[in-house]
């Protein structure tokens, strides 16, 4: 008995197909790098100061008071004064006796 079949028959066919390659394309990725840090904290702190605060104390001074005063000064000249003497004449006159040429001028001559 014949049996009809299908043939199946390969035939290898060339077809070119363009197929998009995937291109690899570099690119530069900054990451973020984790750096260890030391942490500050601030604390706010209240400090009481006690300063000396400078005393002020009264002190009564005695301040001399200038009073104004004339000045006398003496001073001493010396002046010559010409004052006339009226001249006596004498005349001679006789005493007594044991006094002779002497004059006495409390006797009248």
């Amino acid at each position: 008995k014949v049996m009809q079949q299908t043939r199946v028959q390969h035939q290898q066919v060339e077809q070119e197909v363009q197929v998009p390659v995937p291109m690899t394309q570099e690119e530069v990725v900054h990451v973020p790098r984790v750096m260890q840090q030391t942490r500050v904290q601030h604390q706010q702190v209240e400090q009481e100061v006690q300063v000396p605060v400078p005393m002020t104390q009264e002190e009564v001074v005695h301040i001399p008071k200038v009073m104004q005063q004339t000045r006398v000064q003496h001073q001493q000249v010396e002046q010559e004064v010409h004052v006339p003497v009226p001249m006596t004449q004498r005349r001679g006159c006789a005493c007594p006796k044991g006094d002779a040429g002497n004059t006495h001028p409390a006797l009248p001559c």
